[in-house]
């Protein structure tokens, strides 16, 4: 439905289609030079490599006009021994592992194919793909009262307090 531009400024999360054309040249540019392109689009978007993985399930079911589902990913490298358990309804809402939620809407989850850095949306993933989940913070007016009420964990059905993604992964970039 129409709305005037002080609407649409006021609503619209301001350049994103120019960081979406950032993060695919930094792709691009990563697969040329035979560099990291996960971490291309991690160091783009000023995001979290949050798990490393193959994945050994997708489940899925459609209600109410939403699919539904979680894929959950055996650990590899680094996370070799771990399990991680992405929910989505038609977009990933929660990332856990052992059970507890450590990344969360309205932050960004993404799953990327780990050798080219494309994201995998949740209709495309499939048994066996080795992936990379990463973390995005979120625009801050997502974090505000209304913002989490809107988009929050707590919308979406998960009784757990929203968490930013840098609080919990910058520690770790930074050791």
């Amino acid at each position: 439905f129409p709305i005037t531009v002080g609407e649409l400024r006021e609503a619209a999360v301001l350049g994103t289609v120019s960081l979406v054309e950032r993060i695919g040249a930094a792709i691009r540019e990563a697969q040329r030079a035979h560099r990291d392109p996960v971490e291309a689009v991690t160091r783009t978007a000023g995001g979290f490599r949050v798990f490393s993985g193959r994945i050994v399930d997708v489940s899925r079911r459609t209600e109410r006009g939403w699919a539904l589902g979680e894929t959950r990913i055996a650990g590899l490298d680094e996370f070799a021994g771990r399990e991680m358990t992405v929910r989505f309804q038609n977009e990933h809402l929660v990332a856990m592992e052992n059970g507890e939620v450590i990344v969360s809407v309205p932050d960004l989850i993404a799953i990327l194919d780990t050798e080219r850095g494309e994201p995998i949306t949740t209709e495309n993933l499939r048994y066996g793909f080795r992936v990379t989940v990463i973390g995005i913070p979120c625009d801050p007016k997502w974090r505000t009262p209304a913002g989490l009420a809107l988009a929050g964990p707590g919308h979406w059905g998960y009784d757990v307090p929203f968490v930013p993604v840098e609080e919990r992964f910058a520690k770790a970039a930074a050791a």
